[in-house]
């Protein structure tokens, strides 16, 4: 979320974004939530050590919140559980400490009903799908099983971790994705971060719509981000999706 034209606090006005990563935050500042809390849209807190969360319901027009690398656990969203947050629609918490799926399953269909777009890439929840070390050698279950527990959870969902829930878009395997046989391309590109990986998605799925004549699906998929939301964000500090082959680690 950074912008040249950001205030000193990180705010953009134009784009409603405001970037907090990496600032060794414990809670959110009372003077930053009375002054953007009511404009905000795209909220960054990347990189910190948050884990009060009841500032939420002070930003009553959030759609995108990016919680990546803040020591995140279930009992943190406790709080969270009675009311919903029905206007986010996308939610990065990746490498946090998430550790139960079920339990984690429940809190996001009671917290944020209406999820679109969710990674949780690096907690020890995940059985991660990209082979990475030591993500998937301890958890007692595979992904694909943890797919289908997030995605009966919040039936809205769209794209998980680094690939769309599209049944076309799907792994075959429950390990590694590697190429499409057909066309000897990756399904998704796994470099960029999350907003990189979206873009490139909807690039994928527009051109296979186009060849089946369903032209209409990738549209709906980007008119779901607002029009003034930019999908290729270029924030650098968010986790995003970075960490997603052994380069980007």
């Amino acid at each position: 979320m950074y912008q040249n034209n950001a205030d000193a606090n990180g705010y953009n006005a134009n784009k409603k974004e405001l970037n907090l990563s990496d600032r060794n935050l414990r809670e959110l500042d009372t003077a930053i939530i009375a002054t953007y809390g009511e404009c905000i849209e795209h909220l960054d807190l990347s990189h910190n050590r948050i884990t009060r969360l009841e500032w939420l319901y002070q930003m009553p027009n959030l759609r995108c919140l990016i919680m990546d690398d803040n020591r995140l656990r279930e009992s943190h969203f406790e709080k969270l559980k009675k009311v919903a947050l029905p206007k986010i629609t996308t939610l990065t918490l990746n490498k946090n400490e998430l550790s139960d799926l079920d339990t984690t399953a429940e809190m996001l269909q009671q917290i944020f009903p209406n999820l679109e777009y969710l990674s949780l890439h690096g907690n020890p929840m995940c059985p991660d799908n990209l082979c990475l070390q030591p993500f998937s050698e301890f958890v007692p279950y595979e992904y694909a099983h943890y797919r289908d527990v997030l995605s009966k959870s919040l039936p809205h969902l769209k794209f998980l971790d680094h690939f769309s829930l599209d049944a076309k878009q799907l792994p075959k395997e429950s390990h590694c994705i590697k190429q499409d046989k057909s066309t000897q391309q990756p399904i998704i590109s796994f470099s960029g971060d999350l907003w990189s990986k979206l873009k490139n998605f909807l690039s994928v799925l527009n051109a296979t719509n186009s060849n089946t004549g369903q032209n209409d699906n990738g549209n709906r998929l980007v008119s779901s981000l607002a029009p003034s939301y930019d999908p290729t964000y270029k924030g650098v500090h968010s986790e995003g999706n970075r960490y997603i082959t052994n380069s980007d680690l």
